[in-house]
């Protein structure tokens, strides 16, 4: 008895219909898919096209997060430096602010020294400038005197150095010059009958003043026997002459010829 044929044998003989009738057969339901299966495999596909979308935009927006990221840290470290290299700028200039306070202090305490020397010469100088103001005009007395006697305050408070006090006696020193050669209208108070009074005044320099009172009494302030005298004139010339002096200075006329009553003193006293 020879072999059996195989299944594919067989079939082969009965030809190519056969064949597919029986692979058919064979296959049942699956060989033709259901419309459910069709719909599940449509959702499928559009979910990953969906998805991978969806993983590109997110890859995206690391990317850019990761290049903004990369930008902030240069920036960062760029201003790191830029703050580091003025920190060392200010730390320098601190040092050199140390440095020229230490040399400022050592000149200070050497002046101190050579200052010292020079106190008595303050205090001589103040007084022999205040002596000259007591035997001066009587013009702005009190003022003057206040600006001596400020000078000598702040060098008893350690607030001016010998030094610097000689410098500014030495410029009240060049105002009591400068006002021996300037002339002009002022007001002052001054004693009338006993009793202080704000006048108006000319000024001939540290010669002697004209004065007129607000009633339109007229007189002069001139040194007489060693004191400066303050006398009312009543002359009909005299009151003339100095209205005509008060008059011109208050038009601003400083060039003219005057004629007033003599306020010179005499020889022995003008020193």
């Amino acid at each position: 008895m020879g072999p059996r044929p195989s299944r594919r044998s067989r079939l082969s003989r009965r030809g190519p219909a056969a064949a597919l009738a029986v692979l058919l057969a064979c296959a049942g339901p699956a060989a033709s898919p259901s419309p459910a299966y069709a719909e599940d495999g449509a959702g499928l596909a559009a979910s990953l096209v969906e998805l991978r979308s969806e993983v590109e935009r997110l890859t995206d927006a690391l990317e850019d997060a990761r290049r903004t990221r990369r930008s902030q840290a240069q920036g960062f470290a760029a201003r790191k430096a830029q703050l580091e290299a003025e920190l060392q700028r200010e730390e320098l200039r601190v040092r050199q602010l140390r440095e020229a306070r230490e040399r400022k202090r050592a000149e200070i305490e050497a002046a101190k020294a050579d200052d010292a020397a020079l106190l008595p010469v303050v205090e001589a100088g103040a007084a022999a400038l205040r002596a000259h103001i007591d035997r001066a005009l009587p013009f702005r007395r009190e003022q003057r005197r206040a600006a001596v006697d400020q000078i000598e305050e702040k060098v008893a408070e350690g607030l001016l150095t010998p030094r610097a006090a000689l410098s500014r006696l030495w410029a009240l020193v060049e105002d009591e010059l400068r006002m021996t050669r300037d002339t002009g209208l002022y007001r002052e108070t001054l004693p009338i009958d006993g009793e202080p009074m704000m006048v108006d005044v000319v000024r001939f320099g540290a010669v002697g003043l004209y004065l007129r009172t607000g009633d339109g009494r007229v007189g002069t302030v001139a040194k007489v026997a060693g004191e400066w005298r303050t006398t009312l004139l009543d002359g009909e010339d005299e009151t003339a002459r100095i209205n005509a002096l008060f008059d011109g200075f208050k038009k601003q006329i400083r060039v003219g010829f005057y004629t007033l009553p003599n306020i010179l003193p005499a020889p022995e006293e003008r020193r």
